[in-house]
């Protein structure tokens, strides 16, 4: 049996609300290998964003982890990080973020800054964790655009979020969350608000570039 990806034991999560302490994720835990997909079920408002986003200590102000969770995530390297230890803002918390973990969010148009174009924010991503100059960063977002099936990416690249249709931006924020080459993928609801065919056109996708990349999801 492989080595886990990532492994969580015990998370719980609790938030201090006008004085009084809530504890929406208690007791969770899971594993999951490279090239695997597994899928957290519950109703709205159970804990799975937070869930999630405790992977890559994106939780809110007020949110803290047990002093007994364990997050403990495989670099490519094969060093074992211990999640649970990092603070939010730790370089070795800005390297995992977009770069070996990417996520897409429940809503691409929150998510997308609407002053810049669709290109300039997926080459940021690129330029911060693959080094790459301003030409190659352009060429290889043009050939993530590409890869995620959006039409004329050439084009794509260059226009605002609110100029593309839901199920271009849920394709663009796919592409961004790739972009670096992450080893695993969080999806966040990645199909909400979109109509049932572009649905399964997305999930179609995601099972695609997992198969290809051999990442988790």
């Amino acid at each position: 049996m492989m080595a886990p990806l990532v492994s969580v034991e015990n998370l719980s999560i609790s938030f201090r609300v006008d004085g009084a302490v809530v504890t929406p994720v208690q007791g969770v835990s899971f594993a999951l290998e490279s090239g695997k997909t597994l899928g957290l079920v519950g109703e709205s408002g159970s804990g799975k964003s937070i869930t999630t986003k405790a992977l890559i200590r994106l939780l809110p102000g007020n949110g803290r982890l047990s002093g007994d969770a364990r997050i403990h995530y495989r670099t490519r390297e094969g060093r074992i990080v211990e999640v649970e230890k990092l603070t939010d803002r730790s370089r070795e918390i800005r390297r995992l973020r977009g770069g070996e973990i990417g996520m897409i969010f429940q809503e691409p148009m929150a998510s997308f800054s609407p002053v810049y174009t669709i290109g300039n924010q997926i080459i940021e991503t690129i330029r911060l964790h693959r080094r790459l100059g301003k030409r190659e960063a352009r060429a290889f977002a043009i050939e993530m655009l590409a890869k995620v099936g959006l039409s004329n990416p050439g084009i794509r690249v260059d226009q605002y979020p609110h100029e593309l249709s839901g199920g271009m931006r849920q394709r663009a924020m796919i592409a961004l969350a790739l972009s670096a080459g992450p080893r695993l993928l969080i999806a966040d609801e990645p199909t909400t608000a979109l109509d049932v065919t572009i649905q399964a056109q997305v999930l179609d996708l995601m099972r695609g570039l997992r198969d290809e990349l051999g990442m988790a999801i």
